[in-house]
Parts: structure tokens; sequence; C-alpha cells
């Protein structure tokens, strides 16, 4: 069956707004985009779907979530990022068993809501995977990796086939944690997988304990849990990466925060990706990330919304509006990011959140209302629908009408 979808705006991310625009969907693929005046001719027939004081776009990609951690009290205070992650460290051991599948399907479908049609998840209990939802999101699964000891990556290793073996219909890629808590046996480990998505140069505490094994990750962290830390890189984040052959196509560096110029253009000409996720590291950070200085690099970057434990909701909307604060980006190269960019940092494929001709039938209507579409939907960030594959996403109501 035919659909023509039509709007105020239409925003493809891979041109200009089109005012008075219009989408034809058959089946689960998008066959034309463009004006109505343009579009109309070879939709005769179809199912219209009119949406006036609305733009189309595509879904939002969130390129870094912990969906199960929704729903635990937050840590609370000042204290630094080492005392953070004691904190939450604490509330997952102290959690009630039997909660991880709720809340991450609940957490999926507030994901869903806020217009997210990917989320890359990263995961760490099998019991968590049970509440992936079938109608959307659309889910991309990250394992953790945790391997702080050479002795024991083998341990670890195998907690995580566990982890790839209950996630095989969502499976993306493995997330060996960080410099902090992989050791380089873990990371090499790691390897064997083409898609890695590693926490890369979040807080001064990383940075510390990276070039010289002391600070509170090792005095405050580590000594509170009761065992030792990986032995120190020697060296920055990124350059751990690269020494290890890890800075490549396909590893997502997520934070990038304490990122310089030189790392910068170590990840350029590398090809590997970067998530930001502004609203999580204005708390657990001194600093914004380099966000411009990473797409004038040529960088593929996404957003993210890390946890509702760091950024308090996982609203990808608010980081996209963060972005803009922070990094100085307009309003069209945050949604650029906060879509099409995540794709491409995720591996999508070109097709994907952007709208052409053989593209998937992934749209997302939202409110916009005033002169600048851009910064209407980004001001606004009420969506009215969500259509992924060309059905509707569960809980969200089409609105068509006949030709």
């Amino acid at each position: 069956m035919a659909r023509l979808y039509t709007a105020s705006w239409v925003l493809t991310m891979n041109g200009p707004a089109l005012e008075g625009g219009a989408v034809l969907v058959e089946g689960p693929v998008i066959r034309a985009v463009g004006r109505l005046a343009e579009v109309a001719p070879i939709a005769a027939g179809a199912e219209r779907v009119d949406l006036p004081g609305c733009a189309l776009m595509p879904p939002l990609v969130n390129a870094h979530a912990h969906l199960e951690l929704w729903g635990l009290v937050p840590p609370a205070g000042p204290g630094g990022f080492a005392r953070w992650v004691l904190q939450v460290v604490a509330r997952k051991r102290s959690a009630a068993p039997g909660r991880w599948g709720p809340a991450v399907a609940e957490a999926a479908r507030a994901c869903a809501r806020g217009g997210q049609g990917w989320v890359a998840d990263v995961v760490t209990r099998p019991d968590a995977v049970p509440g992936y939802p079938e109608g959307g999101p659309r889910i991309l699964a990250y394992p953790e990796l945790i391997a702080a000891s050479p002795d024991g990556v083998e341990r670890a290793w195998a907690a995580v086939e566990e982890l790839e073996e209950g996630c095989r219909p969502h499976l993306w890629g493995v997330s060996p944690h960080s410099p902090y808590t992989v050791c380089a046996e873990g990371l090499r480990r790691a390897l064997a997988r083409r898609r890695l998505m590693v926490h890369v140069a979040e807080s001064p505490d990383e940075i510390e304990f990276c070039l010289t094994g002391t600070g509170p990750i090792r005095d405050e962290l580590y000594a509170a849990l009761g065992i030792a830390p990986p032995p120190p890189p020697g060296r920055h984040p990124v350059e751990w990466l690269r020494a290890a052959g890890a800075l490549r196509p396909g590893t997502v560096l997520v934070h990038a925060v304490h990122l310089e110029a030189e790392h910068v253009a170590l990840v350029a000409r590398a090809g590997a990706g970067v998530v930001l996720c502004p609203r999580s590291n204005r708390r657990l950070s001194d600093r914004p990330a380099p966000g411009r200085d990473l797409l004038d690099a040529g960088v593929p970057v996404g957003l993210g919304t890390d946890s509702v434990l760091s950024s308090g909701s996982l609203d990808l909307w608010a980081d996209a509006a963060a972005a803009v604060e922070d990094y100085g980006w307009t309003p069209r190269e945050a949604l650029e990011t906060a879509t099409r960019g995540g794709a491409g940092v995720l591996g999508l494929g070109g097709g994907a959140a952007c709208f052409a001709p053989g593209a998937g039938a992934d749209i997302l209507a939202v409110r916009a209302r005033g002169p600048d579409p851009w910064e209407a939907v980004l001001a606004d960030r009420q969506v009215v629908g969500m259509w992924l594959g060309g059905r509707s996403v569960p809980g969200r109501k089409q609105v068509p009408r006949p030709g």
C-alpha cells in the first residue's frame, strides 16, 4: 500500500529544508521525496497522512545509552567522577532481582515517545535483554566487557559471549568499557569484533589515571572495591586505543571530552567515530567536549543520552539543544548529528536516518511553528507520530485520510 505524508516542512537530513514537502512511501521503502507539487503526480490513489504545522524528518538515533539503569536513584551531590561511579555500582548491586527486563522495556518506551528510532544500548546483564521491544525503537546491543586484570580476561570474555548469545537478534558490537576498567589484554581480545564502543576521555580522573596511574580512580574507586586497577596505559586514552590497534573504522569513542587538537586529528585520520553526550558531561566533567573541532575535522559524530543516572533522562532532544549551547553548533547541525550523524557513527548504512528514494520508510513527525524549521523543531520538540519501516510505532496513532 502506498502512503503520502505531507507537512509544512520536510527535513531530509541530506539537503535543504523543503517547505510544503511530501514523502511517498510504498510498503517499507521511500519511493519519492520533494515538494508536494513534485510528488503528488506519482501518488495517485495513495493514502494521505496530512500533518500541517509539522516537520517530517528521520527518527532520532540515540547513539549511546544504558537502558537497564532506568529507574535507579541518581547519585547524589558532588564528589567527583570516581565517587559517582562507586554510587552507580552500589545502586546496581542493591537493585531488586527481576527489575532489569521491565526497566529496559520502560526505558525503550520512553525513547520511542521521544522520537528515537534507533538506540545503541550498552548491556551488562542477560536478564535485561528480554525487555528489548519488538515494535520500536530498534536496539543495537553492545555487551559490556570489564576486565581489569589480565588474569580475569578469559572469565570476562566468557560473560561477554553469554551476553552476545542472548542479544543475538539485536547484537551489534561489544563495549570494552574504558581504559580504567579494561586492561590491554582485554582490549586486544575485543578487537576480534568489528564494532567497538568505548568510554574515552570522559573525566579529569580518567586522564590522570591513564597518564600516571594515580588519582581518585586508584585511591577512591578501586580502593573501595577492594580490587587492583588495571595497569595504567601511561598515555592518553586515544593513544591507548591507537597503540592497541583499536582506533579504526567501526570504533566509537563515547564522551571524548578531554581531547586536544592532536587527538582530534588522530581520530579523524583513523576513521573512528565519536558520540557526544553533552548533558551527561555537564555533570561529570569540567569542560565541554570539542564538538566544534570534531565536526570541522570531518570526524563522524553522533549524539547519545548516556544513562538517566548522569543525564537525568533519555531525552535526546535535550542533548541536541545542549550541543547548540555547549559546542556552538547550529540547530541544523545538532539535528543532523542526532539523526544521520548517529547512523553514520554506528555503521547503519547510507540510507539510514535520511530521506531518499530507496531508503527505509522511517519517518518522524514533529511540531514546527516558525519560519526556520530547524530552530522550530528544536524549540518545540513535540513528537506527533513515528513510523518505522512504514508501520506506526506502538503507542503512536496515525492520522491518515483518503487521497
